[in-house]
Formats: C-alpha cells, structure tokens, sequence
C-alpha cells in the first residue's frame, strides 16, 4: 500500500501539513504489513499555482500510484475525484508525519468515506 502524508517539511519528523493542495511536500511511503519498504519526498508543484491546487494535487498523487492520503481535509471536487480513483482519505492529527503514520499503523486515524465529512477542523472557511 501507498500512502501520501502532506507534510510542510522534507522528512518524516515534519509537521503535517495543514492544507492537502498547498502541502508544500508530500512523503509518500510504500507499506507492506505496517513496515515501510520504500519512501520517497516529492515537492508539491501546484501549490504555488494560482488556482486549481487540489485537483492538480490529486493528479500528481494518482500518477504516483498512492492508495491513501493523510490529510487534514479536502475540498469536495478533490473528494470526488480521489474517490473515484479508489484513493482513501485519511484525516490527519495535529502533530508530525511520524506521529500520524503511527497512529494510521494502529488504525487510529478516521477514514473520510462522505462529502459530509470532508472538512476538518483546518479545512477552508466558506466565506
């Protein structure tokens, strides 16, 4: 299994990032049996774009060929589209990627499977 953590450092002590489209990284770990056999640190390119961040995001971690992210929230076109991909959403924890990765290992993390419950406590304000 592959997973995308969105991370605002290059490395597993980072915090998680707060925003899934703007992450500035994402460390995408490769797991077999809860061990990771391989990881790698990407640089998110869409999030210093002007518009259209999550989609593209969602994009670059479907070519990635991740099974789960871990992110605080998403927006609903990202939901769907991840959704549609057989992509899980995991919502993140206050704290380091090391720190949510341990707690995904436990199955203490909520899976995100509504629309009703994209939004996390960091998601975006509707204004």
């Amino acid at each position: 299994m592959k997973i995308a953590i969105a991370s605002s450092g290059k490395d597993i002590e980072s915090k998680i990032s707060r925003f899934f489209g703007r992450a500035p990284f994402f460390i995408i770990l490769d797991m077999e049996d809860k061990e990771i056999i391989s990881s790698e640190v990407i640089e998110n390119s869409s999030a210093l774009q002007s518009g259209g961040a999550g989609i593209k995001t969602a994009q670059l971690l479907a070519n990635k060929g991740v099974d789960a992210v871990i992110s605080f929230s998403t927006g609903p076109n990202v939901f769907e589209i991840l959704n549609k991909l057989n992509i899980k959403i995991y919502r993140a924890t206050e704290g380091s990627v090391e720190e949510n990765l341990a707690l995904f290992k436990e199955g203490n993390l909520e899976e995100i499977k509504s629309q009703d419950n994209i939004r996390g406590r960091m998601g975006r304000r509707i204004r």
